[in-house]
């Protein structure tokens, strides 16, 4: 969120400059980000008068002006195609070296045989504006001021006219601030709570602060919604329960009713007439600009202007597409359609909240509106809408649609109810200031919910428990009230003023008090009591040591979203009965791409994968560890079941980059190293690993494996098949693997077993075979220790091949037994007779032994 200063400034007295604002803001909890200007890089842009216009004698669309660029400058020339240039008209003049908002240079160019000294902007070129009618013409400086004397002498520099210096707070505000401080009263709010100082409303010269009543009356822009900093209710209509309807007669004549009120609370209409299309003033824009929005026209302008300012979204009807001056807040009809003000059709559902005419909805309530009511350059009639839509239909109806508008997301965190009408009023006087119509007099107001005053209990001996700072209840009592809190210590009640509609506890007041006294005053003590015991679970024990284990092998952690999204199963290949795809769907996901909890690990790896190989990154190798998410079916009965996977992924080169340092391939080894590691560390034993062949859909036949311990299946391991690496856009042979954590703890030894260094000699004997291609050579491996008993220590394949003199279909294997007693040197005897059974073993399984 972008804060101008000055904007600030017209809601409370600030004596600090720019960047201790930001300070005192960060002390209670609102982190800046940045303190900025609007434009920092633009330069070179003066006021100027165009003198004389004459058609250019080679192109008939083009213009020649003699410029008048003060006393500096000087008088210059200036070839323009823009159809409003004329006499006496006062322009920004761009001159040569000066440097725009977009930053675009400007200099002197030819243009059809006739040089042209610099440029006349538009308002598009000048960064007050993108609309066509922004970049069809020059900013006329004596229309965008709203008088010509305001406009600034020829030679000046307008940067500080035209807003460029103007300072900007960028706030990154976190969900617990983001309701009561999405506004530059918001924002004046907290500062006044930082200074003691009293902060307005806008447009106002009486102050307003935590408690304080203002008068009402003439000129104080009040109606009948309570004083700043109060708790008071809106009042209901007679019959809340049943829908209400509201009135309002004159010239034009309007009627409103709530056929919903659970959805909206309180409605207020408001209508101008007499409406007159055009830009807003430069006042306008420079703040909206400043703001972050761009200006459209003046009925946008102020909605949006308002919404900046107070916090209260708004929207403007066109009050003559509206059938028969009616408006209708309703649920939507199953299958009803509208189309939004982006252009696309929504289909809509009774759980959308819309509002509605007599005939057709015009608008999702609370989100966007309908292009069938837009304001348009011919509207003449405005209905104003100022409401309070319950946020979980808003939040509800925004997502499914997509549409995440700067009104949703206010709306969704809950507005102000006694703000809504103050709204209403307040734009109402700024369309009138700008001039884009005549507002009538009153407003239909319809009031179908309860907005009571919330009411904590004010007991200060828990608060100070709470902060661990002996304050006395005063300096409690006077903290909360800075805030626009009531403190009825008789009564043990703290008043919740509207606007804080994030209050929903008593810790929450105590943390309020440690934001004004300050965090940083609060010292850090640890808790006193008995500390709590270091046991810690089997399975998170095995997390931690998994975690280590692989990172010394020397793969990356990452943490991915625990979410994915239904197309990454077509990705995978995933059969329509797959159990993956037995995902939980969120009810409101923030994006389709997070709309279901993640059955696997393997998607969120691949993105990691992805996401480095478009950066230019040549390889990678990631492991994650975390839950995934098994129901017992959907939709969802039970809570359930978390189990906690392992997951690696590589591909690529890792390393090379010198060229004293050989690459490191990740391929299907690679990582089947990296799983055995994690084994051998975890305690695991080897004689009960085994690795068996698979046919997983995601994976590449014939380089894949699934990983058991035991007799029980624990994992898979493999190359990614080439359709799901190119739905992933990784060309270089990806390999993935995942483990069950679960099923790996009955086979691991949190205590490693000590083994004393051997103090006897080993003897290495080797034997090659000729086996068909397709048996394992962990079978092989397997019928060796097997025959050899316990004598042999190990067994490794060091060597196979393929390829002549080996017969087509066979596959030469070579291993290396190491034999080795633990208690006398082994003879050769010995091992002959060990070796002996090894070979007899390997020719009943119809092995030709080639050593």
């Amino acid at each position: 969120m972008r804060v101008p200063i000055q904007w600030l400034r017209e809601c409370i007295e600030l004596e600090e400059d720019a960047r201790t604002v930001a300070e005192l803001l960060t002390n209670l909890g609102l982190e800046v980000e940045a303190v900025a200007t609007v434009a920092p890089g633009a330069t070179g842009v003066v006021a100027a008068r165009i003198e004389a216009v004459e058609p250019h004698p080679e192109a008939a669309d083009l213009k020649v002006c003699r410029v008048d660029a003060g006393p500096r400058a000087g008088r210059l020339t200036v070839v323009t195609g823009a159809p409003n240039a004329r006499p006496g008209m006062a322009v920004a003049m761009a001159l040569p070296g000066a440097v725009l908002p977009d930053g675009t240079t400007i200099g002197v160019r030819e243009v059809r045989g006739l040089a042209s000294q610099g440029m006349m902007c538009s308002l598009a070129e000048l960064g007050l504006g993108d609309q066509p009618a922004d970049r069809e013409g020059l900013a006329d400086l004596a229309a965008l001021a709203g008088d010509p004397a305001a406009v600034p002498s020829a030679g000046t520099d307008l940067a500080e006219w035209l807003g460029w210096r103007d300072e900007v707070l960028e706030l990154s505000l976190t969900p617990n601030y983001a309701s009561h401080c999405q506004s530059i009263l918001g924002v004046a709010r907290e500062l006044a709570a930082a200074t003691g100082r009293r902060w307005r409303y806008p447009g106002e010269h009486g102050a307003g602060g935590p408690g304080e009543e203002e008068p009402s009356g003439p000129g104080t822009g009040r109606t009948d919604e309570p004083a700043p900093g109060s708790s008071q209710p809106v009042t209901d209509a007679p019959g809340a329960a049943a829908p209400a309807e509201a009135a309002l007669g004159g010239p034009w004549p309007v009627r409103v009713r709530v056929a919903d009120p659970e959805g909206c609370g309180l409605y207020v209409a408001r209508v101008l007439v007499d409406v007159r299309a055009g830009g807003s003033p430069l006042w306008v824009r420079r703040r909206l600009v400043a703001a972050g929005m761009r200006p459209i026209d003046r009925i946008v302008d102020v909605t949006n202007y308002v919404m900046l300012e107070l916090g209260q979204p708004l929207h403007a009807f066109d009050g003559d597409a509206i059938a028969d001056r009616t408006v209708v807040v309703r649920s939507a009809m199953a299958g009803e359609v509208l189309v939004t003000l982006d252009g696309r059709e929504r289909v809509l559902e009774p759980r959308d909240l819309v509002i509605a005419d007599a005939r057709r909805a015009i608008g999702l309530a609370g989100v966007m509106g309908g292009a069938n009511s837009a304001i348009t350059p011919a509207t003449r009639v405005v209905l104003l809408e100022s409401a309070w839509f319950d946020p979980r239909r808003v939040r509800v109806t925004a997502r499914r649609h997509g549409l995440l508008s700067e009104a949703a997301q206010r709306f969704e965190k809950g507005v102000d109810p006694a703000a809504v009408e103050r709204a209403s009023a307040r734009a109402m006087a700024l369309l009138a200031a700008v001039g884009a119509g005549r507002p009538l007099p009153g407003a239909a107001v319809v009031r179908t919910r309860r907005f009571p005053p919330r009411r904590l209990p004010w007991r200060p001996q828990r608060l100070r428990q709470w902060l661990g700072v002996d304050l006395d209840d005063a300096t409690l009592a006077g903290s909360l009230q800075r805030l626009g809190f009531r403190v009825d210590a008789a009564a043990g009640a703290v008043d919740v003023p509207s606007y804080r509609t994030d209050i929903e506890g008593e810790v929450d007041l105590a943390e309020e008090v440690g934001r004004v006294y300050g965090l940083d005053r609060i010292p850090a003590e640890l808790p006193a009591g008995r500390p709590a015991g270091d046991e810690v679970s089997p399975r998170l024990r095995l997390t931690w040591q998994a975690r280590e284990a692989l990172a010394q092998a020397g793969a990356q952690e990452v943490v991915s979203w625990a979410f994915t999204r239904p197309q990454a199963w077509d990705a995978l290949r995933l059969p329509p009965d797959h159990p993956w795809r037995r995902a939980i769907p969120l009810l409101h996901p923030l994006a389709e791409e997070h709309s279901l909890l993640r059955t696997t690990l393997l998607p969120g790896l691949l993105d990691v994968l992805a996401y480095n190989a478009r950066r230019q990154q040549p390889g990678a190798l990631v492991y994650e560890v975390g839950a995934v998410f098994v129901p017992e079916a959907l939709p969802l009965a039970d809570l359930p079941e978390e189990p906690v996977r392992i997951g690696v992924a590589g591909y690529g080169e890792l390393g090379g980059l010198h060229w004293a340092e050989p690459g490191r391939p990740v391929d299907f080894f690679t990582v089947k190293g990296v799983v055995e590691t994690l084994l051998e560390q975890l305690g695991v034993d080897a004689a009960a690993v085994g690795w068996e062949r698979t046919d997983e859909p995601w994976l590449h036949p014939g380089r894949a494996a699934v990983l058991e311990v035991d007799g029980r299946r624990v994992g898979w391991l493999g190359e990614l098949h080439p359709r799901v690496a190119a739905a992933w856009d990784l060309g270089e042979r990806p390999v993935a693997a995942e483990l069950d954590l679960e099923a790996l703890l009955p086979a691991v030894r949190p205590v490693p077993t000590y083994r004393p260094i051997p103090r006897f000699p080993a003897i290495r004997r080797d034997i090659a075979v000729l086996a068909p291609g397709d048996l394992p050579a962990a079978t092989i491996a397997g019928r060796i220790r097997q025959a050899a008993g316990p004598l042999l220590e190990a067994v490794r394949l060091f060597d196979r091949y393929t390829g002549k003199p080996v017969p087509e279909g066979q596959v030469s294997l070579a291993f290396a037994l190491v034999y080795r007693a633990a208690d006398r040197t082994l003879t050769d005897a010995e091992v002959d007779r060990v070796h002996q059974r090894v070979r007899e073993a390997l020719a009943g399984m119809g092995l030709t032994l080639r050593s």
